[in-house]
């Protein structure tokens, strides 16, 4: 890896060289500027908090296509790769938790997406990508505790045109992707778009000798931008995505060899789901302010199937299908002049109606090895071949929000500005539960049917107040530092995966069934943080030199924590810790002149349990007694949160005159992550490890061809750690990857 970076470095240093050489024959191009888009900052341009912004270009010559991708792009940025669009767990600042409520906000196109199954579908056609690191729950709510990603699709407004692409590369893929745009006047637009991609998958299961991770995805979007008049804008738009995979590639890990074997399962690992997003926005517009209005259904059905033993063995498989409802309505105020002092005020509200089916199936071998040797003291057979808990769980989340930000710019000396905002925040959820368990058990020669039925429903309701105080000092255009205080929460909720252990806890007591006591078992509550922020913008070097640095501390407490339920079989979500979580963020971008640019970006986050105690079960390998011990983790790192993130490219563009091609586009660019520790015991890692991909890009008119290579030298690493019933499994990441794509646009 060390040779990788010292690869890149030499490159940088070359292009640099380069630039030095030629800069007194060739101008300069300053830096563009970039503003955050977000409806409801009182100070878009020099927004007093951490944050990257992506372009189009930058998009595309970085091959983000999708949300993963900004994995180590973005400072302490990660979404470890789960093994499916199930589930995208995002790790910002060392914030976050694989089997709870995500810690990361999702907006597109001023839409919230609720759950993170919605989080991972395909990019195309984005205008501009930001992440706000940091909590945003003053004005975001609800999971914006480690930060918000705004996504924002182009407009037909600003660009008309058709663009056609084909891509093609190892490993099966292939892609297309169609897009239409066009105004019918001067102030109506419209846009229609599709994409269609495919890959034959990276692994094989070696018990089917089939392919393990197969994907396919497809979808289009429709766009309607109306400028009604010069105050008043509507924009609509219906987006549909559809993904089909082979999922959970998981193979075998050795802590004895260090090895990770390939994926061997007999029973399937998928996924599936269709999502319809269907918006409205409305905005009117005068001299001293501006309200914008932002409703939204989404609905998504998806269906997962898991060999959760991940073996040859017929031990246990989990099955989830899932369908939502989602409603959401917000209207922001903001103030619209020049004044010095400037506010917005908003509200909000939502239903999320979430039905989700997960039955749990033991199969044959685990009846047989791990059941029936008890039962077989006693005397007594089972009879089933396979013994199913279904589940059926209804939840209904809604709540509201009002809020408030202002900024006083130049208060008491010029360039000082103050910002203050306070949200109130309510949420209330309903959970309607039914479920339940039958064995037949044979006791000498009469067999009994064993059965038990759960069936009642639950309501909770949380109510915060979230703060913030912020404050920036600029002394030129573009160059400030700022402090900043807020407090950030993640909602609270149910396991439903609990249900499987209570079920059987209600054969052998009865008073396990109640309904306080279903509550006491399931119900998790919101897990809190205060953070604290220093950093600081300035543009050097007549604005061809962009640093941003920033420094920070987060204090979590009544953290949720995913913790073995007592069966085994099984996970919840406990409040049974706090954690702190500091570090640093650095982003160089530059352009270097003759057509060279150069950036960096660098995340360090050291987050590690102040408070944790958990119980462990020991299982004795001669008497095979189980007896639980009480362990302490304080002062262990969080899991799956990597300690660094670091991005550094080199680009190099030039436009050329009666030649045979018009444009040259080269992109360079490394990307290492580490080191995660994968449990709270920190005793399994993966080490920093890092890739290199590349880009070559030529035009000739409205037709463009490029080459691309992610992973060029093929590292090897663990992207993804599974525990399931005592043994461990890892997924590996995806190997090197090339390709083609022929681009047609008119």
């Amino acid at each position: 890896m060390r040779k990788q970076f010292f690869i890149l470095v030499f490159a940088v240093f070359c292009s640099t060289l380069m630039a030095q050489q030629q800069a007194d024959s060739t101008k300069m191009v300053q830096l563009e500027e970039v503003i955050v888009s977000s409806l409801k900052e009182t100070s878009p341009q020099q927004t007093p908090l951490s944050s990257t912004t992506l372009s189009a270009g930058k998009i595309a010559a970085t091959q983000i296509t999708s949300i993963r991708d900004l994995s180590g792009q973005v400072p302490n940025f990660f979404i470890p790769n789960y093994g499916s669009s199930m589930s995208t767990t995002s790790y910002i600042r060392g914030i976050g938790s694989r089997n709870s409520g995500q810690s990361m906000a999702l907006y597109v196109d001023n839409v919230p997406y609720f759950d993170k199954s919605t989080f991972d579908f395909d990019f195309y056609d984005i205008r501009q990508i930001e992440v706000l690191r940091g909590a945003q729950g003053t004005l975001y709510g609800r999971n914006a505790e480690g930060g918000i990603v705004n996504i924002y699709t182009l407009s037909p407004l600003s660009y008309q045109g058709t663009k056609l692409s084909v891509n093609v590369g190892n490993y099966g893929l292939v892609g297309e992707k169609l897009a239409h745009y066009s105004k019918l006047g001067d102030n109506f637009g419209y846009a229609i778009s599709g994409y269609y991609n495919h890959d034959d998958g990276f692994f094989t299961n070696k018990f089917t000798n089939q392919s393990a991770d197969a994907s396919t995805s497809a979808g289009g979007r429709v766009k309607l931008d109306w400028n009604i008049s010069p105050s008043f804008k509507a924009q609509y738009s219906t987006n549909f995505d559809y993904v089909s995979q082979d999922a959970f590639p998981y193979g075998a890990y050795s802590r004895t060899t260090g090895v990770t074997a390939q994926p061997d399962f007999n029973d399937p690992g998928s996924y599936k789901r269709n999502m319809l997003t269907n918006s409205l926005f409305l905005q009117y517009k005068t001299s001293n302010w501006t309200l914008s209005s932002i409703s939204s259904h989404q609905y998504f059905k998806d269906e997962m199937k898991m060999d959760n033993d991940f073996t040859t063995m017929s031990f246990f498989t989990i099955e989830q299908a899932q369908k939502q409802n989602a409603f959401n309505e917000e209207l922001i105020l903001k103030s619209n002049s020049t004044n010095n002092y400037q506010w917005s005020f908003g509200a909000t509200g939502f239903v999320q109606q979430l039905d989700n089916n997960a039955p749990v199936e033991l199969k044959s071998d685990a009846i047989k090895y791990i059941l029936q040797p008890s039962f077989t003291k006693m005397g007594m057979t089972i009879t089933d071949q396979t013994l199913r808990t279904p589940g059926q769980y209804n939840t209904k989340t809604s709540g509201g929000a009002l809020f408030h930000q202002s900024t006083y710019n130049n208060f008491l000396v010029d360039g000082l500005s103050v910002t203050g905002g306070l949200r109130v925040d309510y949420e209330k959820i309903d959970l309607d539960y039914n479920t339940g368990s039958a064995m037949h058990i044979k006791m000498g020669p009469t067999t009994y049917l064993f059965a038990d039925t759960l069936k009642n429903n639950l309501s909770i309701h949380f109510s915060e107040l979230l703060p913030k105080v912020a404050l920036k000092y600029e002394w030129s255009n573009r160059q400030f530092v700022y402090a900043n205080v807020s407090r950030g929460y993640k909602a609270g909720g149910y396991n439903v995966q609990m249900f499987a252990d209570l079920v059987d806890k209600g054969l052998q007591n009865p008073a396990a069934r109640t309904k306080q006591a279903v509550m006491d078992a399931i119900s998790y509550k919101p897990e809190y943080s205060w953070n604290y922020e220093i950093g600081g913008q300035c543009l050097t070097f007549d604005n061809h030199l962009k640093t941003s640095i920033s420094i920070f501390y987060s204090d979590l407490s009544n953290l949720q924590l995913t913790q073995f339920v007592p069966s085994g079989f099984g996970r919840k979500i406990s409040n049974a810790g706090a954690a702190v979580s500091k570090g640093v963020e650095v982003s160089l971008d530059a352009n270097i002149g003759a057509g060279f640019s150069a950036a960096l970006n660098y995340g360090y986050a050291n987050a590690s349990f102040t408070t944790y105690t958990d119980s462990v079960k020991i299982t004795d390998p001669v008497t095979h007694k189980v007896t639980y011990a009480q362990v302490n983790y304080k002062g262990n790192h969080v899991p799956y949160a990597p300690q660094n993130t670091l991005s550094a490219s080199v680009g190099f563009e030039h436009n050329f005159k009666n030649t045979f091609i018009d444009h040259l586009m080269a992109t360079v660019q490394y990307v290492g992550v580490g080191k995660i520790y994968w449990t709270e015991a920190n005793d399994i890692a993966q080490d920093f490890y890092s890739q290199v991909n590349a880009k070559v890009a030529v035009n000739k008119g409205g037709l463009g061809l490029e080459f691309w290579v992610k992973n060029l030298f093929d590292t090897k690493y663990n992207a993804f750690y599974f525990n399931a019933s005592g043994s461990e499994f890892f997924q590996q990441g995806k190997p090197m990857q090339l390709g083609a794509t022929l681009k047609f646009e008119f």
